[in-house]
């Protein structure tokens, strides 16, 4: 009886040290982050926003008022400063249609720069000017509710009024534009990568450019850089996925992205994708990220 009951408990113990070597194998495998999504669908919202955004604009200089004010959600909150907070659609009504119909035209956005947070939630700033003045948008934030992007925040302030009108013929929309630009040549690089294509990734960058993979060595030059992304593809690396991505133009020409990054084998933080547009085609001409786990 007695051995009976020492083989019980050495079987047992046998069973919890194997259920417990299980579990802290388990902890040492720690699961992709980010892949609630797809690689690039933090991506495609950015587009999304940049298109009712643009909508916005064009309703504006059209005098499209009841448009404009369909852009809103029905509790939006609109910060204009100096002329105070509107609450609600009824209040933001009756700021946006007096303005409009006055001869407020000519409304150019600069500057702009989209930040992700999920898949229904983007938040975007600018520089913008109109024909009677100019200011800066700190933060409009958009909703995608039934399947709309609405404005749910609006904070803007009026910097300059002008004595008399102005035209400008800069183009309203064409930082939307050169980010758009960027944005899909991004999503290609991405695809490019993930589908093991490493002549994509190496003809993503310009022929000087410096990429910076902490805490792997400096890499110098398109050649090197697309011998950078061929070697970790042949290891097995895939499934790059961006989150939380930061899109932002610096000129018409010029752009800088920053994101979370996860793929099969690790994560990290981009610091700066800075992109350029080069006879015609966007390219990376500066790259630093670092990796922060390796799984």
């Amino acid at each position: 009886m007695k051995r009976t009951q020492t083989l019980l408990t050495v079987i047992i113990l046998v069973i919890a040290f194997t259920s417990c070597t299980g579990q802290d194998k388990m902890k040492k495998e720690p699961l992709q982050s980010y892949t609630t999504h797809s690689p690039t669908a933090h991506h495609k919202v950015a587009l999304e926003v940049l298109e009712a955004s643009k909508k916005w604009i064009a309703e504006f200089n059209q005098g499209n008022t009841e448009a404009c004010i369909q852009g809103y959600d029905v509790n939006a909150v609109m910060s204009a400063m100096p002329f105070g907070v509107k609450k609600g659609i009824k209040e933001i009504s009756e700021f946006w249609m007096p303005f409009i119909t006055s001869g407020a035209t000519n409304l150019i956005y600069t500057n702009v720069s989209v930040e992700v947070a999920n898949e229904t939630t983007a938040f975007l700033s600018a520089n913008w000017s109109i024909n009677v003045g100019q200011g800066i948008i700190y933060q409009e934030k958009w909703e995608k509710k039934s399947g709309t992007w609405v404005l749910t925040y609006d904070n803007f302030h009026v910097l300059e009024q002008f004595k008399t009108p102005k035209d400008n013929p800069t183009n309203p929309i064409g930082s939307h534009v050169a980010l758009e630009e960027m944005i899909k040549a991004s999503m290609l690089w991405t695809d490019g990568f993930n589908t093991g294509k490493s002549e994509i990734c190496g003809d993503g960058y310009s022929e000087n450019a410096s990429m910076h993979p902490v805490p792997f060595p400096t890499v110098e030059g398109k050649k090197d850089i697309k011998s950078f992304w061929a070697k970790m593809i042949e290891d097995g690396a895939t499934n790059l996925t961006y989150h939380n991505p930061t899109f932002k133009v610096i000129t018409d020409h010029s752009a800088v992205l920053t994101s979370l990054w996860s793929m099969n084998i690790g994560e990290g933080k981009i610091y700066q994708e800075k992109w350029e547009k080069k006879e015609g085609k966007w390219v990376l001409t500066y790259d630093e990220f670092e990796v922060l786990q390796q799984y």
